[in-house]
């Protein structure tokens, strides 16, 4: 780090975040004057009002304009996803988060006058109409099948959310807009291609009318948002007017002269490049699942242009990256207390994948995608992610060199099979030169820049769906009959007649949380218009179709997240052999043990614990966890979507495993109630791996990954383990050859156990402690202790 990067990095040492009324504000003031008018119209203006009135500030230091709240560090309040209501605000108080009185009082007001408008309906208000209200899907909802479980029929789950960024909400899609559209053709392309659709537009077709409004939107959005860059170089130059010193003067001053020039006109630099993907990425927030996609790719052609002219040095371009890392770590986002289980320590993934194959299969690894992950090593800052593509073909020296930045502790980057990811979208019918170009979104979701998305995801609790099961569709969390009746497991004579009637159950549960997602698709779409992002999927403009309501040649809408399979299967297996095959415990004797919470049976309970686990390469718990797997993907490419297509399996936890454990009760592979359920998708439960990283990996080889949209792989190593540049090739090599023959992900926390406990002791010594929780890294002291204990006993390999 230079002196520049050092200072920012610095200023980001803070013990409060403050959350910010001012964007709830403005979109109160535009939504009332718009009653009555198309929802896209609608959205459009209030979109224009942000960005024609947020408050906005360039920092000191700093190269590039554009921050993601009106005060630093801030995060908004949204008014899009339910009411933060004062018992919500008073939990964030208690934790890292602060507001001022002024803007609390404030706060509750907006929230009465945005309740009282009917058209300003919300998220979750429109998703109880229909789950809440639903004699079959709510106890469904609250059950602990998905999560969060619903607190009541009209809140929810409970709590809203407040994030950095001045787009349009929701933010959890996962998807990858064009940024190269934007860097290589500038706004003005987009606002002329709209203008000239309005202009050529006939009314002969039943949507003539909506196509109109929505070209009149993307037309009022990029014209505010090139205002919104005009705002920033008339501040600049007002700032270098008043600057004494004549370096910082002459920066600004640059600043205020790219800030004329894009986003509106294409980028000729790397600087302007930088600055016209970096107001796009504010737009594409608020969102924690922002992505920038392949971002050594399309910013290469700049670099290189600049490197070979002179213009810029690769020291000046990693200052810039470096800058970038640093504003990243200021665009956040927090939630209700039930969501925040789920998403421990601030996470957020903005993800920049690097490396990988282009469009004919070559190789694509360039010099910005090894300035990339120096530029994670030198700054030592959890955010952004970077995650690295894997393929026959990947130089050793790009391996060697994202494995020394694994190696610091800092759980980054992550590695992705591309040949696992291609499968998945040339099975589904996408042309391999397209599928070619995929890139990871939110954690390891894998998405085509400007061609798919993903807009509903939904954890499914698979250890508590068996625990429904169990019980004859009755769930012990909620006390009530949420399943169907699938038999008494005490009078099931056979394993394979236990194992059908648990996937009756499995099957019926999986298509209840199908419906939760198409009752959210259907009212996103009717809420959340984007012209923004919309503009900038494949063909956005010239359909005239927001992105909500078109159909994708590959439909990924709707996704269901697999967790707990691994306890799941890790059951099947000691129930087959300790009831079934060996006949050493009854059915009775079982389920009076966990009922119990194994109180009162702890030697029953070592037995059951002591049955061979996923994990240790053994064939009997891994072709059980690798056919519950199968079964969630094959029963979600059944279920139709509002939005055509099929649902799509993926199978990542975030920290779902934690809150899912919670709901949970004690399960047959020995874990008790409440306790934690296995991390990621495919790594072993905790201190069940026995037999060393490579059986982890060859367990993990026997589950089809390939028809799921992402799976996730977390393993822990001793730094003794990785010692030298011969210790990180011999893992390379076990990476590459995992990725290449089924694998799909794996990451690394490479960590003591001792720094971990003494870091929960004394955390003021340890504030730069970085660790992997799932997809994301995250500071570990801001971690729950829940997940801090979870990260603490993932098996650790003191070897490679």
């Amino acid at each position: 780090m230079n002196l520049r990067v050092k200072k920012m990095k610095e200023s980001l040492r803070i013990s409060k975040y403050p959350l910010c009324i001012e964007l709830f504000r403005l979109a109160n003031e535009s939504l009332d004057k718009t009653v009555g008018e198309p929802m896209i119209t609608r959205r459009a203006k209030l979109h224009e009002h942000i960005l024609d009135n947020i408050t906005i500030f360039i920092e000191e230091d700093d190269l590039l304009c554009g921050s993601g709240a009106s005060k630093p560090f801030g995060m908004e309040m949204q008014y899009e996803y339910g009411v933060w209501t004062k018992d919500e605000v008073e939990s964030l108080k208690s934790e890292i988060y602060t507001i001022t009185p002024e803007d609390e009082a404030e706060l509750y007001e907006l929230n009465k006058r945005f309740a009282d408008n009917a058209l300003n309906s919300n998220l979750v208000d429109a998703l109880s109409k229909s789950l809440g209200m639903n004699e079959r899907m709510w106890p469904f909802m609250k059950s602990g099948c998905i999560l969060p479980p619903w607190k009541d029929k009209k809140g929810g789950s409970g709590g809203g959310f407040a994030m950095s960024g001045y787009g349009l909400g929701p933010g959890f899609f996962l998807v990858c807009i064009d940024f190269e559209k934007i860097i290589r053709e500038g706004a003005r392309s987009i606002i002329e291609e709209a203008k000239r659709n309005i202009r050529e537009l006939r009314y002969t077709t039943a949507d003539s009318i909506e196509k109109q409004n929505f070209w009149e939107a993307v037309i009022r959005v990029y014209e505010a948002w090139v205002r919104f860059a005009g705002r920033y170089a008339e501040l600049a130059g007002k700032m270098a007017a008043e600057e004494k010193d004549e370096q910082r003067k002459a920066e600004l001053l640059e600043m205020a002269r790219i800030c004329r020039k894009v986003p509106y006109e294409p980028a000729d630099s790397f600087h302007e490049a930088m600055q016209s993907f970096w107001f796009t990425f504010l737009l594409a927030c608020p969102s924690p699942t922002t992505t920038a996609g392949r971002f050594d790719q399309y910013m290469y052609p700049y670099y290189r242009k600049d490197i070979e002219t002179g213009i810029m040095t690769d020291e000046k371009v990693l200052e810039l990256i470096e800058i970038m890392r640093c504003k990243c770590m200021k665009i956040n986002r927090v939630s209700g207390k039930a969501n925040r289980a789920k998403n421990s320590g601030m996470a957020k993934w903005y993800n920049w994948t690097i490396g990988g194959v282009d469009e004919n299969g070559n190789d694509a690894t360039n010099e910005l995608s090894y300035l990339l992950l120096e530029s994670a090593r030198d700054t030592n800052l959890p955010h952004f992610t970077v995650t690295v593509r894997v393929h026959e073909n990947s130089p050793k020296e790009f391996l060697l060199k994202a494995l020394q930045v694994v190696k610091t502790g800092m759980g980054m980057p992550a590695f992705l099979g591309d040949k696992s990811y291609i499968k998945f979208f040339t099975d589904g019918g996408m042309d391999l030169a397209e599928a070619r170009d995929y890139c990871a979104t939110g954690c390891v979701d894998g998405n085509i820049p400007a061609k798919t998305r993903s807009q509903v995801v939904t954890f499914f609790i698979i250890a508590q769906a068996f625990d429904i099961f169990m019980h004859n569709g009755y769930c012990r969390y909620t006390n009530e009959q949420v399943g169907i009746e699938s038999g008494d497991v005490t009078k099931m004579a056979t394993f394979d007649e236990f194992k059908q009637a648990f996937f009756r159950q499995f099957d019926y549960l999986l298509h209840l949380a199908a419906e939760r997602n198409n009752v959210e698709l259907i009212a996103e779409r009717e809420l959340f218009p984007d012209p923004f992002r919309s503009a900038l999927m494949e063909g956005g403009v010239s359909l005239g179709k927001d992105m909500l309501d078109r159909h994708f040649d590959f439909e990924n809408g709707s996704l269901l997240g697999a967790v707990g399979g691994v306890n799941t299967g890790d059951s099947l297996a000691a129930i087959k052999e300790l009831v079934y095959d060996k006949k050493r415990y009854t059915m009775e004797e079982l389920l009076r043990a966990l009922d119990a919470n194994w109180e009162g049976y702890e030697g029953m309970r070592q037995d059951f614990i002591a049955v061979p686990k996923y994990g240790n390469n053994e064939d009997m718990p891994d072709q059980l966890v690798a056919e519950v797997y199968k079964f969630f993907a094959d029963t979600c490419s059944t279920m139709d979507t509002a939005y055509g297509g099929k649902v799509v399996p993926n199978a990542i936890s975030i920290s779902a495993h934690q809150p899912g454990g919670a709901s949970t009760g004690a399960t047959p592979d020995g874990r008790r109630t409440g306790e934690v359920l296995a991390d990621a998708s495919l790594s072993p439960d905790h201190g069940k791996d026995r037999n060393g990283p490579l059986a982890v990996l060859q367990s993990a080889m026997k589950v089809n990954q390939d028809p799921y949209q992402g799976t996730l792989l977390n393993m822990k190593f001793h730094p003794s383990a990785l010692k030298t540049d011969d210790d990180l090739e011999k893992l390379g090599d076990v990476v590459k050859t995992y990725l290449t023959n089924g694998g799909k992900h794996v990451q690394f926390n490479v960590v003591t156990k001792e720094d971990m406990i003494d870091a929960k002791a004394h955390p003021e010594e340890h504030e730069e402690l970085i660790v992997r929780v799932a997809g994301y890294s995250a500071y570990f002291t801001r971690l729950s202790e829940a997940i801090q204990d979870e990260v603490i006993e993932r098996t650790s390999f003191e070897y490679a």
